[in-house]
């Protein structure tokens, strides 16, 4: 056996005691980067989402003008069009270039933002309609140009800057004149 020496000494030592498990906390400062990266760009989501669904928030209020114009049936549906869309146009491109168009300018305008849209009827409507009977207006091209303001009040809200003026499309809506 042991000498009395050894036995007391053993006797002291306690029992083998394991260490504690690994904790999750503290994170290391590479899980902080991570979780602050993914808040970060969670929060760009949402602000971006806020601020589209507020920049579409004008042209919901016109297209529900523009609705209570189809509905009534006015015979000034040409000018409240008009004006529906001037005021949608200012909340979207910047006011001093807007405000201060000509008709024949606003015209330009509608056709370089929506040339897909507008037919050239519609455009020479626009620009004539001030100074036409509106009892002229038959109501299929009523129709037609209230559908196409439609539509170009839903895409505005996408267009991200006023373009550059050129005289081409005022030089073909002036052919598309002369052929209808």
């Amino acid at each position: 056996m042991a000498n009395p020496q050894q036995a007391q000494l053993l006797e002291q030592l306690r029992d083998i005691h394991l260490p504690e498990g690994v904790s999750w906390w503290p994170l290391a400062i590479g899980w902080w980067i991570v979780i602050a990266i993914i808040i970060t760009v969670i929060v760009l989501l949402i602000a971006k989402a806020i601020v589209s669904k507020r920049r579409q928030r004008f042209a919901r209020y016109a297209l529900i003008e523009l609705d209570q114009v189809k509905r009534n049936a006015d015979k000034d549906w040409l000018m409240q069009t008009h004006h529906i869309m001037r005021r949608a146009s200012l909340c979207y491109f910047p006011k001093s270039q807007v405000a201060v168009m000509d008709n024949k300018h606003w015209v330009i305008l509608l056709y370089q933002t929506g040339s897909n849209i507008w037919s050239q009827q519609s455009l020479q409507l626009l620009e004539e309609g001030i100074y036409r009977n509106p009892d002229s207006i038959d109501s299929s091209h009523q129709q037609q140009f209230l559908n196409e303001a439609a539509l170009w009040l839903e895409q505005l809200p996408n267009i991200k800057q006023l373009p550059a003026f050129t005289e081409s499309p005022s030089n073909t809506g002036q052919e598309g004149a002369a052929n209808v």
